[in-house]
């Protein structure tokens, strides 16, 4: 597998002693992941970091060390920032609220796995060819000698276990296998991260995924399904996995997830088999994500966000056929 250089990257880290960093908005097992090990790579390194987020998710992932000392975008004074690295990110408008603290003398660290990533920063490590931005991290922490300690270990592990979905999405790689084999020789606990993300679910919120599966409808001859969670649904958590259950049906190749978050504003999650590249479709409402799994923000009415999506969908299954 062929790495980008890291020379820049490691140069704009010596340059630098205090650094913010952040993700996108809705942060995942990956973003989280990356931030933590990232600050732990700085930390040993003697630099200062801090994790800003629009979102901080709760469960699962606590059990991961340095999670207590992330902060929501909310409770951080609005100041511009020298020295930010953005993480797992394809653009600038996703970190949300944590653009308020950049400015024209802010220099950015880009650190990305996604295709389209526009390589906003001032420096841009960013590669396709690994399958989480905890994988490119992992590459980089070699590169530069940094020790992988048990902690950093399992930080880095849950990005790339994260994203690869248990190793069985289609962007799983041999390289990640073999990080991921590697980071465990050093101390991530397999069984134990496994265990946290997928086996740490709370009555309410699998009830509320057994909702969604109820609400679950075919289209398209039933090649598409759609779920469906209401606003007064969505008091009781959320259930990111819930959309996944679309594609355990025989002949669905896309599966699409709303959300109500707010009267009428709807969160959108997209999972598709080999043939569709729901990051197209989220792109046309402003979203994006992976070829296989990607999400978007849509206003409007639960038929109307429906409909738009369908008429999406369907020219991607028409240009498949």
């Amino acid at each position: 597998m062929e790495l980008p250089e890291f020379d820049e990257v490691i140069a704009f880290i010596e340059d630098g002693d205090d650094f913010l960093l952040t993700s996108h908005v809705n942060s995942d097992g990956d973003a989280i992941g990356a931030c933590l090990a990232l600050t732990r790579m700085l930390d040993g390194l003697d630099k200062k970091a801090t994790i800003v987020l629009q979102d901080v998710p709760g469960e699962p992932y606590e059990f991961l060390e340095g999670f207590s000392s992330i902060m929501a975008a909310e409770s951080v004074p609005v100041e511009a920032t020298a020295c930010v690295a953005v993480l797992d990110c394809p653009s600038l408008d996703r970190i949300g609220r944590i653009q308020d603290c950049l400015d024209e003398q802010t220099r950015i660290l880009n650190i990305d796995h996604h295709a389209g990533n526009v390589h906003f920063g001032a420096v841009n490590l960013v590669s396709e060819n690994v399958c989480s931005t905890s994988e490119l991290l992992y590459h980089l922490a070699v590169a530069m000698g940094v020790p992988i300690d048990p902690a950093l270990a399992e930080q880095l592990y849950t990005g790339i276990l994260f994203d690869t979905g248990g190793f069985r999405y289609s962007l799983t790689k041999p390289t990640s296998m073999e990080a991921a084999a590697a980071l465990v020789r050093l101390g991530a606990r397999l069984d134990f991260v496994a265990d946290r993300i997928y086996n740490n679910s709370s009555l309410a919120s699998l009830k509320l995924i057994g909702r969604a599966i109820d609400s679950l409808e075919l289209t398209a001859g039933g090649r598409v399904a759609c779920l469906h969670l209401t606003r007064g649904d969505m008091r009781s958590g959320d259930p990111e996995t819930a959309v996944n259950y679309g594609l355990k049906i025989r002949g669905v190749e896309v599966s699409m997830l709303l959300k109500e978050e707010a009267p009428e504003h709807y969160r959108v999650s997209l999972r598709s088999r080999e043939r569709i590249d729901v990051r197209a479709v989220a792109a046309r409402f402003g979203g994006g994500g992976h070829t296989r799994a990607s999400g978007c923000n849509i206003d409007g009415t639960a038929e109307s966000v429906r409909a738009a999506l369908l008429e999406e969908v369907g020219r991607q299954l028409a240009a498949a056929a």
